[in-house]
């Protein structure tokens, strides 16, 4: 049996990167190393687990369904090498969704001194089975996630708002008229779609289409980084959280705060069942204070 776990990470940041530049990168090897280790796991498994075809990479069925299973190995695997705390009656573990790190932040700072914490991002296809099973405490995230699963408590945090990043170069060809190069372009969208009752992603799509907001195509990204940088280099349109900060290079990008975007989403504080019972009523002291 193969104990090696490194070509299924190497593989897992490829899908996460959409490269093996940049998960050769992530990993300080050569992209060789990337794709020679990725090949000999799909020999070992007799599957082919990637399409490559013109420059560009996707997931076979295969894959798709390999993909799913590597991510909670290696997190699984992350966490077991986490040193055991002295005192885990203490331990607060806060996870965050993309884009909720301030959150995350100012909650931890208005916690009593008695409680410890660590903190870790989360992955939204498999956040909220990680919350209910008990690998983690808190969840800083869209309150969309959680609406009716009757397993997980939440408290109110805040609204947020959203902005939207426009190629600038594009926009002089349509004369300033940003909902025509909306229209006429690619909309880069952070993959939120979930396994559960609500679908993060399309309610956001219905959100960006109030006020007559349309777009020509739907591309799917891993983060907003990602879909910030598209809209940079190749043109096209995304929809980033107003406190996202634009990657260095990042010179041609128009950024806007449509008036249906402000305000628009709800951040929630979501809590497992057992920090539930135990944690509640001081989280909920502690949210009252720090986001009233």
């Amino acid at each position: 049996m193969n104990y090696n776990l490194m070509p299924v990470k190497y593989f897992v940041d490829v899908v996460q990167t959409h490269g093996f530049i940049s998960a050769a990168r992530r990993n300080y090897v050569s992209e060789t190393a990337v794709s020679t280790a990725i090949k000999k796991l799909e020999d070992e498994l007799g599957q082919k687990l990637l399409n490559r075809a013109a420059g560009k990479i996707s997931l076979t069925p295969v894959g798709e369904v390999f993909y799913k299973r590597s991510v909670e190995i290696i997190n699984l695997y992350s966490e077991i090498w986490h040193h055991p705390d002295p005192h885990p009656e203490k331990l607060l573990r806060i996870h965050f969704l993309q884009g909720f790190e301030s959150d995350a932040a100012l909650l931890a700072a208005k916690l009593p001194a008695i409680c410890q914490t660590n903190f870790d991002e989360e992955n939204f296809d498999t956040c909220i089975k990680r919350l209910i099973e008990g690998n983690y405490d808190l969840l800083v995230g869209f309150d969309l996630a959680f609406v009716g699963n009757n397993k997980i408590n939440c408290l109110p945090l805040r609204t947020t708002s959203f902005d939207l990043l426009l190629n600038k170069a594009e926009l002089k060809q349509y004369q300033g008229n940003k909902k025509q190069l909306a229209q006429n372009s690619m909309f880069y969208v952070q993959n939120w779609k979930s396994t559960g009752i609500t679908d993060i992603q399309l309610a956001m799509l219905k959100i960006y289409h109030q006020n007559n907001w349309s777009y020509k195509e739907v591309s799917e990204v891993n983060s907003f980084a990602a879909a910030c940088l598209n809209v940079n280099f190749t043109g096209g349109i995304t929809i980033v959280p107003e406190s996202f900060i634009l990657p260095p290079n990042c010179t041609n990008i128009e950024r806007f705060s449509p008036a249906h975007l402000q305000n628009a989403f709800n951040v929630v504080l979501a809590m497992n069942p057992v920090v539930s019972s135990k944690f509640s009523k001081m989280l909920k002291h502690v949210t009252t204070l720090t986001y009233r």
